[in-house]
């Protein structure tokens, strides 16, 4: 016995296609990226909030240091060639890293053959890719400790535009005493020398303290044999500077100033 197919019903018809109306048409169009302008109105994007970090501090190298290390050299061909008598200063780390060069710079040539380490200058600190982190401007100032007719005076700039403090001489009869202060003229350190600073057969320490007597660190130099002292010191010298490593960058810069600044007052020839 045969089967018989069912049959196949009829399709059902499709939809119309529905028209999209001018609203409808609109509204699948592809968004438009908008361009929201900056501060400045160049009409560029502004960069996210994220990536705007603070500046960095120029003497971000003495983060984490506690210990310094200045060598001193005279540039010599400058004193031969009748240049100036100038200076140029190497501060390396306690690994011999070395952190910054210092080049010393004055008006007239003839200042450094007269006025010896009273001498005006400008000392430009730089870091080793070549950029100027501080720098310390000394006016002239014809001190003696007897008579305090100019005392010494350092301004400090980091970056060189930007005053972060000073270093002032304080008259005294017996020893030395400097105030370090920050850029509104608060005192943060106070220096205090030995009665004789001549480094002959010893070592000489400047011991820093905070106002309140509190001992912070201190810049020492080292005796270094007799024959160093007659015949080497004049030309090539060197001295330590330690302090506390939880101060900031920018006193750690200022006593720096200020340890630059002993050598050119007692040690500079």
């Amino acid at each position: 016995m045969m089967m018989q197919a069912t049959p196949i019903p009829p399709q059902s018809t499709f939809p119309e296609v529905v028209k999209p109306t001018p609203e409808t048409a609109e509204s699948h169009e592809e968004p438009t990226l908008t361009i929201q302008e900056d501060e400045r109105g160049d009409g560029s994007p502004a960069p996210p909030k994220d990536l705007q970090s603070p500046q960095v501090p120029l003497l971000n190298d003495l983060l984490p240091l506690d210990r310094l290390q200045v060598t001193k050299r005279l540039r010599v061909r400058n004193v031969l060639f009748l240049r100036g008598k100038k200076n140029r200063f190497f501060v390396k780390n306690t690994d011999q890293t070395l952190i910054y060069t210092i080049e010393e710079e004055n008006s007239s040539w003839w200042v450094g053959y007269f006025c010896y380490g009273l001498r005006p200058l400008e000392l430009r600190v730089m870091n080793e890719q070549g950029i100027e982190v501080m720098r310390v401007h000394r006016p002239y100032s014809c001190t003696a400790r007897m008579f305090p007719c100019q005392l010494q005076h350092l301004q400090i700039y980091s970056p060189p535009e930007q005053l972060i403090g000073s270093v002032e001489q304080q008259w005294a009869v017996l020893r030395p005493i400097y105030k370090i202060k920050n850029s509104d003229g608060e005192t943060l350190f106070r220096i205090t020398g030995p009665y004789v600073t001549l480094s002959c057969f010893r070592d000489v320490h400047f011991q820093i303290v905070r106002p309140d007597g509190t001992a912070v660190g201190s810049t020492c130099r080292h005796w270094q044999g007799l024959a160093h002292a007659l015949i080497f010191a004049p030309v090539s010298d060197k001295f330590g500077l330690n302090f506390e490593q939880n101060i900031s960058v920018e006193e750690k810069g200022l006593l720096l100033a200020a340890a630059l600044l002993m050598d050119y007052m007692y040690y500079d020839a």
